[in-house]
């Protein structure tokens, strides 16, 4: 709720306090503006000056700075102001001095100012003592107003998502489609896994994305989720489409009513089972608030959400008024390939959520495939292979999606992505170079207005350290699972005794410039006359410096650090059944 709303719900102290005011022959609840943050304020245009006496001072102080920056209520006290006249006539008092060191209301915001003007007129109540007949009335008939105002307040809160409760809530939420989910309902646990392919890059998977199993047991997810670039797998809690859905066993829910693109499979871990109790009402306004974005109609957000969640659309930059025509907007929409399918899909959505009235221009924006170099320069003397792969990955986590959210016609900004960069303490300088393809490399780019960057790939060479000394040599443990097929004929002794050099070798040649990871690895060990190795199940465990990393096919690396080398620890062989 707003502040400015809140402020015509008024407690039972503020209501005392006026009706006191008042019959005393005071001026209550006129308000100023404060237009700056000067220290005067002149109360020239109060209507009852000169004044004696201010009994009330409350408006807004400024709080945090920055984005954090807000305002709060504040009563404001004699340490805070003082009564003073503009013309020098004591006799005229007619100004607020805020002191030096004392709180001062924030620009733009306006004051509430209770006060005793010079000239008030004989007022026949003097008895205004506690247990007095007028103050006992007085306080009666406050105390009614504030129960009507408390009562008002949570009429006005029942209305919004955010302050709503129990029933309310469960009409509002109404409002989009959602229900809460009651005891007894069946919930499960999915797990979605990405697709090797797409490892730098986030995968999301909208809310109410439905999943079933064999027999058609409906279930939807019960909020939206991503895959970090790294990310192999997560999972989010999922409820049944009706109360009555069967209860799943685990490993049932295994298809997607609608494919997403980067994800590869989908299971629940863990068989379903039934809430013991209602869903909470801060469980149902987080899936209220994932679903309102698919019904909402008629704002920007609403039509860059839906868009965004086409399939193929990879970015969506919307200009209102583009040539200064007002009820006219510019959407440049960046997808892959010429699909008409695509070109139909936006069509329909720009036509069904646009705003009433308001014509949309729309055309595709190019993709512009953009490599990052960054050559970083890190405290100290050296630094763990599994330290430095963290520092590259945070590095990369922030910089790509400042890069691919550039809009059409943005500038990628040498200045912005070392700030970005350097917020990592132990990176003390660094070098971010751009390759767009088929271009010179550059540490700034400006993108056409019809363009948008499609990151292609990061590389972080070997980094400098501030104090240039190797250091001490490190050394960081490798365990590896690996399944493999024999080829008819091959036991499985002589197959290790061929796969066991080839590892040793492989791991002996990691260096800062030649990072681990599965791909690799597999590449270097193959033999097809011996065995075949099933690659999405192969797993390497990295240990150095107290952490562990965990490799797979076509997700994440291992750089080693400067001195660094790796040693071979736990080796599994797991022979998978049938010949080749």
């Amino acid at each position: 709720m707003s502040l400015e709303f809140r402020r015509y719900f008024r407690s039972y102290e503020d209501i005392v306090r006026d009706m006191l005011t008042t019959l005393t022959g005071g001026t209550v609840r006129e308000t100023l503006r404060v237009l700056g943050s000067e220290p005067i304020i002149t109360l020239e245009k109060l209507k009852d000056r000169p004044v004696r006496r201010i009994s009330h001072l409350q408006g807004e102080i400024a709080v945090g700075v920055g984005p954090n920056a807000r305002t709060i209520p504040y009563k404001f006290t004699a340490a805070d102001f003082e009564l003073v006249s503009s013309t020098g006539n004591e006799n005229n008092k007619d100004s607020i001095r805020f002191r030096d060191g004392g709180r001062r209301p924030a620009p733009d915001t306006a004051l509430t100012v209770n006060y005793y003007p010079i000239q008030v007129p004989p007022t026949p109540l003097t008895d205004l003592n506690v247990g007095s007949v007028i103050r006992t009335l007085t306080e009666t008939i406050a105390r009614e107003m504030a129960m009507a105002h408390l009562q008002l307040e949570h009429v006005y809160e029942s209305a919004f998502l955010e302050t709503a409760s129990g029933a309310s809530l469960d009409k509002v939420v109404a409002l989009v489609g959602v229900r809460r989910l009651l005891g007894g309902f069946p919930v499960v646990k999915l797990r979605f896994s990405r697709r090797p392919d797409t490892s730098s890059t986030q995968v999301t998977i909208p809310a109410n994305t439905a999943v079933t199993n064999a027999s058609g047991s409906r279930y939807r997810t019960l909020d939206s989720l991503t895959l970090e670039p790294g990310e192999s797998t997560r999972e989010i809690s999922a409820r049944g489409e009706f109360p009555g859905t069967k209860l799943v066993e685990a490993g049932e829910l295994n298809r997607m009513e609608v494919l997403i693109a980067g994800v590869a499979e989908v299971t629940n871990p863990q068989p379903a089972y039934s809430l013991n109790a209602p869903e909470t009402d801060d469980a149902l306004r987080r899936r209220a608030a994932a679903g309102l974005h698919g019904v909402t109609r008629g704002t920007l957000d609403a039509l860059r959400f839906n868009l965004l969640s086409i399939e193929g659309v990879k970015n969506v930059n919307i200009v209102e008024a583009p040539d200064g025509v007002p009820g006219e907007i510019r959407v440049e929409v960046a997808h892959d390939g010429d699909d008409p399918a695509i070109d139909a899909a936006i069509q329909r959505t720009i036509t069904a959520i646009r705003p009433a009235g308001i014509r949309v221009v729309w055309g595709k924006a190019a993709n512009q495939r953009v490599g990052v170099r960054v050559t970083l320069t890190l405290a100290g003397s050296r630094l763990a292979g599994g330290a430095l792969t963290a520092i590259n990955n945070e590095a990369e986590g922030r910089l790509r999606p400042y890069l691919t959210g550039l809009p059409p016609g943005g500038k990628a900004r040498r200045a912005q992505m070392l700030k970005l960069i350097l917020e990592e303490p132990q990176i003390t300088d660094a070098q971010v170079s751009l390759l767009p393809e088929g271009e010179d490399e550059t540490d700034e780019l400006q993108l056409p207005a019809d363009t948008v960057i499609e990151v292609s790939t990061f590389v972080f060479p070997p980094p400098t350290f501030e104090d240039g000394g190797a250091g001490a040599a490190t050394l960081s443990t490798v365990s590896l699972l690996l399944p493999i097929h024999l080829v008819a004929g091959v036991t499985l002794t002589q197959a290790t005794s061929a796969i066991t050099p080839a590892v040793d070798s492989y791991l002996a040649s990691r260096s800062p410039s030649a990072p681990l990871d599965v791909d690799g690895m597999v590449a270097a060990i193959r033999d097809d006359t011996r065995y075949a190795i099933i690659r999405p199940d192969v797993l390497v465990t990295v240990e150095g410096g107290g952490r562990f990393w965990q490799l797979s096919d076509g997700v994440g690396q291992y750089a080693l650090g400067a001195n660094e080398r790796l040693q071979k620890d736990q080796f599994t062989i797991d022979l998978r059944e049938g010949d080749l």
